[in-house]
């Protein structure tokens, strides 16, 4: 046999293979001496840590063993450091020292591997494979002490390379070595906070392979800049005194300060193209970022401050500068960076206090005017609200400057006001209405002293040289209101304002009747105003029936300019039509009042008169003179050329030749930017930006003119017989990019708002524009429906969200479209690729939308092979018979058999739920109807490859409930986009009532079938398919923790409220034992416990109607057994051992409940309740006995029953009088009925802190928990051990911690705190004195921080919309509260710190510092005092 070669073997592989052959004869202590021998001589710390992660690692890798990796993990640990320490020996060093200066060294050693450029804070994976085993062997060193956090902080600052961020991030990650501890423990500031923002720019610019290391680099931005912000906006009177505590947050304070100006000295540099690396910073001000972590004070601080320095960074420009410039700065204008920027701090604002920081701003900085401008108008754009704040803001302004002759606040207003006005009407008032609206009358700002006047003629004498045309036309045409004795002063101004207009070429004569005057942009050609003018002022005549007092005006006023530019517009030359149109009409009433001169008319007419003999002649005007025609002219009669060959078959070779001349007239009518592939995906959202009036109008003439075509080809041949002319037009435009997207979202319009009142043409022509889209497989970049970032999709895909059946107008146009669209498709292609011509989403529209509108397609079930396209052309289109007919024909029946083309029966629910019923064609009986035929009809027999249910009822309920699930989740979505509220939206306008019936009716059969069935599996299968159906949806949902608790907690919501609609008694489900019948319900109590009770109890209990559900079923399950009375006693029997909540949830309702469940049970049987159904009625009597001052023996009922009545009754009649009788009275017996008391009461106090209630509630419930403490005190009992929640399992009151939800059992410890140091001196001193107390106490507060330093918050209110109302505890103050009292009580409880000093001290170990020593000093004290006697093992 040959040898193989010798291979170097790793440490654990010498060892594993030496222990294997001495096993038999050689100890493990002289094995153990032997390995230490042998290392001694042939050691390497620092390899040996990589060397034991590596195979250890192998070994994980190999083994699944998880048994066997917790033995030797520790073991492994206690090798290490005995090397260590050994080796420290030697080399004369502590052995902290030691381990981080090689630690160190690995690390470096690790972030040199590969070919990583040093420019870089990211590891690659193969470093970051090696670090994390490096860490993992870090975490035994510092368990096992060896290892110290400050020295090997301090050891890697002294290292040559500089720490690399990601290695940083994951010693913080792994709690090896927190940021703060790593910051601090650097004394050179400068440094440090230079070290921190260079690798956080680079951490922005990311790697060469971005998309590998996105994951990562996501994260370490996330957790660093929660670390930076939740400490460098942290109050001040938090900080300790210590100058080394104080320097970390002044470090992250300087460090964000640096990355904003970084961030702002990247938006101010020149050029379109953002850089990547800034933009990936933004993600810093997504309120998503931090995860809850960080509170909304601090965030909104961060927010606030960041605001601020942006609004003053660099104030460069003047107020002149700015009155010249801020045209540029409007919201289009604006960096997209900015505004973005801009949008996230707006976020956790409202805009009144956004308004009132903008001033603030103003009035005590020197401001960036750029910053500010542009910050008002993305303000105003986003915040609509902000337009009623801003004219009350511009009038205080304006107040104070006139009152005190203020210059700075007049600059400001009128600053604003004009930035405001360029964003348009829509978000603003223009210019020239606020100016005539604040000066224009004696009621204005300046109306009331010459003084004002004055200042407001000087002031806008000031602005001339700086002034545009445009804002001098507005004060000259609507001058400031001034008295006649100051009339000079007025036409002082007017003059220089028309002199600064010659100086800039500028007639005030010219300027237009309907002139915008408040555009940034330059006022338009004198003719093109003119025509503008003429047009609008036709249009107001034609709505109003008189002449516009504007062209009246300029009649008397504006001569020059009416008689040389209006007059002429108006009466160009035409050919009148046979009756007045508005035009003729306008220009009568113009003549009738002498404002067109005699002269000017008669040459109108006699032109008039000579258009018309020169069309008879067959020459126009326009041709003798040789004038060039305008250039949607020479497209559209392109485009009528189309038409002329598309329709000759004799001139099908001229179709391509013609579309090559339509394309070239496109490309000198609308430019393209850039060459962009076919296949590329088009964006609409940013693709048609700034398109203008030419654009938009080729976009009509194109897709009008192809509709046209469509039309006339359809009329002469079938689709497969009109050539390519189409398939050709469609390929054109898909060359031209920028044509394109304005046509898409013009369709998009088309079909999703203006449906209903398109032609028939118009949809025949769209249909079979859409179905060329579908073949050319034109792809848009969409937002998800998750907002997380783009997807690509097919067009027609994206375009069939907007072919809604919601109301009756919808549903008719989306028959029409589908039909025309599926019938042209099918008549395009052939029988086997019918698949690529027809999409999916038309054939599941017409499969539902044609059973529903035509009720003949329900009951006909025959195929057809003709032709349809004949029933959609010609004079008698039917779209019924069209419907129809493509309903039958072979090939659609064909295709709908495809799986990506079948309409199932989730697909069906999910359009029916959408309907709104007030707005349906169907009646409310004729949607009953067709509901029945679609449920029992058509899917529930269908087998399930056909989409339907197999015959199954219960797979019918699954697939219902799951489809109204999912409705009412992308309900929710929408309804959070709107409101950005969590609470489950209205049904109203939904057909949810309606499929609920559906679903109920099915139940009902089910009910039927499984009474009758003599088969027990399908009486257990058929019980709880409710419950399946919600436990597989949680199991599914992949989400962050905090996003799968709401997600979680809204479907729990909705799926009680279905649960709630349907028969009670599908909670429970019969059992045959023998010949007698019993019930079970151990699902639904397995359901409670885990689900309502941590997500749906409210104000300690289940909500009435899900009790009244439970008992209600109880009665009608036990109604149909053998014996009714103890078939109900023996299920809640059971439900006391196994689900408390619900017998404790009845307590709470039983005032309500008993009458509802007698008035049931009398309907059954004669007989007197349950049994244990007349104990609660006794608890209930006897409880309000008690109310009347009248204290009796208690009814046998539980204690934890009877104390859960006392307490409900007591606080329902808001009563304790009898509190302290009742307790101490039959508590003296049975202590459970104390303790359930009190656990009732903590229980209350946790529900008022999660949500705040009204302060007299509060003061009942301590009064409770106090008079119940005093009590137990008196009788010397044990109640501590009610807050030990870590022993809970084996705590003999572990009932009462089966009613607790989670929450509210992890916020003992803070209603311990909350009550506890608050009890009176006397009662206090007295629990102090309870042998257990201080280590409880200590336990409790170590639980509270534990809560706190993970992350979670103590109090989340319920309702995320009154998150900002809530009134809850700061978790901060609390814990400073909790560590006061221990402080102050720990010298009193001497005997219990010696005896349990231990306990004491591994209670608080990692917690807090300043407690542990206050421990250890007074134990040192008792030593002093002689009462210290035992060692401390």
């Amino acid at each position: 046999m040959s040898r193989t070669p010798t291979r170097r073997k790793t440490f654990s592989q010498l060892l594993g293979s030496r222990s294997r052959k001495q096993r038999q004869r050689c100890p493990s202590d002289l094995l153990q001496e032997n390995v230490i021998r042998f290392m001694r001589h042939h050691q390497n710390f620092g390899d040996l840590l990589l060397e034991v992660t590596a195979s250890e690692s192998n070994r994980l890798s190999d083994h699944n063993d998880v048994n066997s990796g917790d033995h030797n993990a520790p073991a492994r640990g206690s090798f290490m450091a005995s090397l260590i320490q050994e080796q420290a020996l030697l080399m004369d060093l502590p052995s902290g020292l030691l381990s981080a200066r090689a630690s160190v060294e690995k690390i470096q050693q690790v972030t040199q591997l590969g070919v990583t450029p040093k420019n870089t804070v990211l590891l690659d994976s193969v470093q970051r494979s090696k670090l994390a085993g490096l860490l993992q062997n870090l975490q035994e060193l510092l368990t096992s002490s060896i290892l110290s956090r400050l020295q090997f902080s301090e050891e890697i600052w002294k290292a040559k390379e500089a720490p690399i961020l990601e290695v940083v991030w994951h010693l913080q990650k792994e709690n090896i070595v927190s940021l703060e501890e790593f910051v601090t423990s650097n004394p050179d500031t400068t440094f440090v906070v230079r070290w921190l923002f260079d690798n956080l720019c680079l951490l922005c610019s990311g790697t060469d392979d971005q998309h590998e290391h996105q994951d990562v680099q996501r994260q370490i931005l996330s957790d660093i800049v929660t670390e930076l912000v939740g400490n460098g906006f942290k109050e001040s009177n938090i900080l300790e005194s210590d100058s080394k505590v104080q320097r970390f947050p002044q470090v992250c304070f300087e460090v964000l300060n640096r990355m904003l100006l970084w961030l702002l000295d990247n938006a101010c540099k020149e050029g379109d193209e953002e850089d990547s690396t800034v933009q990936f910073w933004l993600n810093v001000f997504d309120v998503a970022l931090f995860h809850g972590i960080v509170s909304l004070d601090l965030l909104k601080q961060f927010f606030y401050h960041t605001l601020t320095q942006i609004l003053i960074f660099n104030p460069v420009f003047e107020a002149s500068d700015a009155i010249r410039m801020q045209g540029e700065w409007c919201f289009a204008k604006t960096k997209t960076l900015l505004t973005n920027l801009y949008r996230k701090l707006f976020v956790l604002f409202s805009a009144e206090e956004l308004v009132i920081h903008l001033r603030h701003i103003l009035e005590t900085h020197e401001v960036n005017w750029q910053n500010v401008l542009s910050c008002t108008s993305t303000l105003l754009v986003c915040q609509p609200q902000t337009q009623q704040l801003l004219k009350e803001l511009l009038a205080n302004l304006l107040i104070n400057s006139f009152e005190n002759c203020e210059l700075e606040s007049i600059i400001t207003a009128f600053l604003l006001v004009r930035q405001a006005a360029l964003e348009g009407p829509a978000v603003f008032i223009t210019y020239s209405e606020w100016f005539k609206n604040s000066f224009g009358s004696a009621s204005g700002y300046h109306g009331n002293s010459k003084k004002a006047l004055i200042f407001l003629l000087k002031f806008l004498t000031d602005l001339v040289p700086f002034e545009s045309a445009q804002y001098l036309k507005v004060h000259i045409l609507h001058p400031p209101y001034v008295l006649s004795k100051y009339r000079a002063l007025l036409l002082e101004y007017v003059s220089l304002a028309k002199t600064r207009l010659a100086d800039l070429q500028v007639s005030i004569k010219e300027m237009g009747l309907y002139e915008d005057l408040s555009t940034a942009h330059g006022p338009p050609k004198p003719h093109c105003q003119a025509l503008q003018d003429v047009e609008k002022a036709v249009l107001i005549f034609e709505n109003t029936g008189k002449v516009p007092a504007s062209v009246m005006e300029a009649s008397i006023f504006r001569r020059p300019y009416y008689l040389t530019r209006f007059l002429p517009a108006l009466l160009i030359p035409r050919v009148l039509p046979d009756s007045l149109d508005s035009r003729m009409a306008f220009i009568d009433s113009l003549k009738k009042a002498d404002k067109i001169p005699h002269n000017v008319y008669a040459s109108y007419v006699h032109s008039c008169n000579r258009e018309k003999q020169r069309l008879h002649e067959g020459v126009s005007s326009s041709e003798e003179m040789e004038h060039p025609r305008e250039p949607i002219e020479v497209l559209s009669a392109a485009l009528e050329k189309l038409m002329q060959v598309a329709t000759n078959p004799t001139k099908s070779d001229v179709v391509s030749v013609q579309i090559a001349v339509i394309s070239g007239r496109l490309k000198t009518m609308i430019a393209d930017n850039e060459c962009t592939a076919m296949d590329k995906p088009i964006q609409l959202d940013t693709d048609v930006d700034g398109l203008g009036p030419l654009e938009l109008e080729v976009r009509e003439l194109v897709l009008k003119s192809f509709c046209q075509t469509f039309l006339a080809t359809s009329t002469f041949n079938p689709p497969q017989r009109q050539g390519e002319w189409a398939s050709l037009f469609v390929k054109m435009l898909c060359g031209h990019r920028r044509l394109l997207c304005a046509v898409l979202l013009r369709l998009l319009h088309l079909v999703g708002h203006q449906g209903s009142s398109l032609s028939d043409v118009h949809i025949l022509g769209l249909a079979g524009f859409t179905i060329h889209l579908h073949i050319l497989q034109i792809s848009l970049s969409v937002e998800n429906s998750q907002s997380t970032g783009k997807e690509e999709v097919s067009f027609v895909s994206h375009l069939i969200q907007f072919l809604s059946c919601r109301t009756g107008e919808s549903s008719t146009f989306c028959l029409r479209f589908c039909t025309a669209a599926v019938a042209y498709g099918v008549c395009l292609s052939s029988p086997d690729v019918v698949n690529q011509f027809v999409p999916s989403g038309f054939a599941k529209k017409l499969q539902y939308i044609i059973p529903r509108l035509i009720p003949k397609s329900r009951r006909e079930h025959g195929e057809v092979e003709e032709h349809t396209w004949n029933n959609l052309v010609g004079l008698n289109l039917n779209w019924t018979a069209a419907a129809l007919s493509i309903f039958k024909h072979r090939i659609f029946k064909k295709l709908t058999q495809l799986d990506h083309f079948q309409l199932t029966f989730y697909d069906w629910l999910m359009s029916e739920l959408e309907i709104q019923p007030h707005r349906d064609l169907l009646c409310d009986i004729d949607r009953q109807e067709y509901q029945h035929w679609a449920c029992y009809q058509h899917y529930l027999p269908s087998p399930l490859t056909a989409g339907g249910c197999g015959g199954d009822l219960v797979t019918a309920c699954r697939i219902i409930t799951k489809a109204i699930m999912d409705f009412n989740k992308r309900a929710k979505l929408q309804n959070f986009k709107e409101s950005g509220c969590t609470e489950l939206p209205s049904f109203n306008k939904s057909s949810y009532e309606n499929i609920i019936c559906r679903l109920q009716e099915m139940v009902f059969d089910l009910e039927r079938v499984k009474a009758k069935a003599s088969d027990k599996t399908l009486s257990l299968e058929g019980g709880h398919f409710l419950l399946d159906v919600f436990r597989n949806r949680h199991a599914k949902l992949e989400l962050p923790i905090l996003s799968k608790h709401l997600e979680h907690q809204i479907e729990l919501q909705l799926f009680v409220r279905i649960l709630a609609a349907l028969p009670p008694d599908v909670l429970f489900r019969t059992c045959k034992d023998g010949l007698k019948t019993t019930l079970e319900c151990v699902e639904f109590f397995h359901f409670t416990n885990e689900e309502l009770r941590n997500g749906y109890s409210k104000e300690l209990v289940l909500p009435f109607d899900v009790t009244l559900h439970f008992f209600k079923g109880l009665l009608n399950a036990a109604a149909n057994c053998e014996e009714p009375r103890n078939t109900a006693a023996a299920v809640l029997r059971d439900s006391k051992a196994h689900c408390p909540l619900l017998l404790l949830s009845a307590t709470r309702w039983w005032v309500r409940l008993e009458p509802v469940l007698t008035a049931q049970w009398k309907r059954f049987s004669d007989a007197s309740l349950p049994k244990e159904l007349q104990r609660m009625a006794d608890g209930q009597y006897w409880a309000n006995r008690l109310l009347l001052g009248k204290l009796e023996n208690p009814p046998p009922c539980p204690p934890w029953v009877l104390g859960a009545f006392l307490y409900f009754t007591l606080r329902r009649g808001n009563e304790l009088k009898m509190l302290q009788t009742a307790v101490r009275k039959i508590g003296a017996e049975n202590e459970v009925f104390q303790l359930s008391v009190l656990s009732l009461g903590l229980m209350d106090l946790i529900s008022s802190l999660l949500q705040p209630k009204e302060t007299s509630d509060l003061a009942v419930t301590l009064k409770v928990c106090t008079e119940v403490i005093i009590i137990l005190e008196e009788q010397n009992k044990s109640w501590l051990n009610i807050f030990l929640v870590a022993n809970k399992d084996h705590n003999p009151h572990q009932i009462l911690f089966d009613m607790m939800s989670d929450t509210e059992i992890k916020l003992l410890p803070v209603a311990f705190y909350s009550f506890i140091p608050a009890l009176d001196v006397k009662l206090l001193s007295s629990v102090v004195k309870c042998s257990d107390f201080l280590l409880v106490a200590i336990t409790l507060y170590s639980a509270m921080v534990k809560l706190f330093l993970d992350g979670e918050n103590l109090f989340s209110a319920s309702d995320q919309c009154d998150l900002q109302n809530s009134k809850q505890p700061d978790p901060l103050e609390l814990i400073t509260i909790g560590r006061q009292f221990l402080l102050h009580i720990i010298p009193k409880c001497s005997c219990q710190i010696v005896s349990q000093h231990n306990k004491l001290q591994a209670a608080c170990k990692d917690v807090d510092p300043e407690l542990k020593a206050s421990l250890d000093y007074q134990l040192q004290l008792c030593m002093g005092d002689g009462l210290y006697s035992e060692p401390i093992l």
